[in-house]
């Protein structure tokens, strides 16, 4: 006889996931495996939503308190990433540089400035 089929609460799916669980922590939290879940989460358009939306929750308080954390200015570490991820373009470690040759040969000189 096949065992019945474990049906599985959205609004419990979502605190999970809104507390920063992963789904195979959900999964154990809710008494079923991973696998379950993810069947779940297919059959079930309200459970593929209640982990997203749970997830979202979650990551908007991280950036929350990463903003506040950067703005403090007590936390250089979280200033610099936040410059880094929402000002690419003036704080990013990595330059890129554009050359266009028309197909004659370019030549390159590095000047390395940190030399004694």
């Amino acid at each position: 006889m096949a065992k019945p089929k474990k049906e599985l609460d959205p609004a419990r799916v979502r605190a999970l996931a809104a507390k920063g669980k992963n789904q195979k922590e959900i999964a154990a939290a809710l008494g079923c495996c991973d696998d379950t879940l993810s069947a779940r989460k297919k059959e079930n358009p309200a459970i593929a939503d209640a982990l997203k939306e749970g997830y979202e929750e979650a990551n908007e308080r991280v950036e929350n308190v990463l903003y506040q954390m950067a703005v403090s200015g007590q936390n250089t570490a979280a200033t610099i990433y936040w410059l880094k991820c929402r000002c690419p373009e003036r704080w990013s470690e990595k330059r890129q540089l554009d050359v266009t040759s028309h197909g004659d040969p370019v030549v390159l000189q590095i000047i390395d400035d940190l030399k004694d």
